[in-house]
């Protein structure tokens, strides 16, 4: 798998931390799409970590989908990086009852990188239309 992670000029840990803090609000969705896949990616991943996944319900599958479906097909991956990216978004969701919580290695750990990426080679905001469905 390390040999889809590519040499980057920031550390997307930092990044994520300052990204965080600038779009993700205290509560509720954000309302840019960048923050949105943060909050996302950055709260379940919290979850599965935190309590093994015990909360998981339909909305932990919407949102997952959610990521895919947004960067799993972006050009600013490649094919390789796309394939994974849904292909990890879909093992979190095959095993949430058994969340891989290897840290850097895990899923969830990955998905959260690649939404750095994605922030980062988007840093123009993008607006999202909250999703009313979600009461999360």
């Amino acid at each position: 798998m390390n040999f889809l992670r590519k040499r980057k000029p920031y550390d997307w840990k930092r990044e994520q931390q300052r990204l965080w803090e600038d779009l993700v609000p205290d509560s509720g969705q954000a309302e840019s799409l960048q923050g949105e896949l943060l909050r996302i990616a950055c709260k379940l991943t919290d979850q599965a970590y935190r309590n093994g996944n015990m909360n998981w319900d339909d909305e932990h599958e919407i949102m997952w989908r959610f990521i895919s479906e947004k960067i799993g097909s972006d050009v600013i991956f490649t094919q390789k990086e796309q394939c994974l990216i849904k292909e990890k978004v879909e093992e979190i969701i095959r095993d949430q009852e058994c969340p891989d919580l290897s840290g850097d290695g895990s899923p969830y750990y990955l998905i959260t990188e690649k939404v750095v990426d994605w922030c980062m080679a988007y840093p123009k905001l993008i607006p999202h239309d909250e999703n009313s469905d979600l009461m999360r």
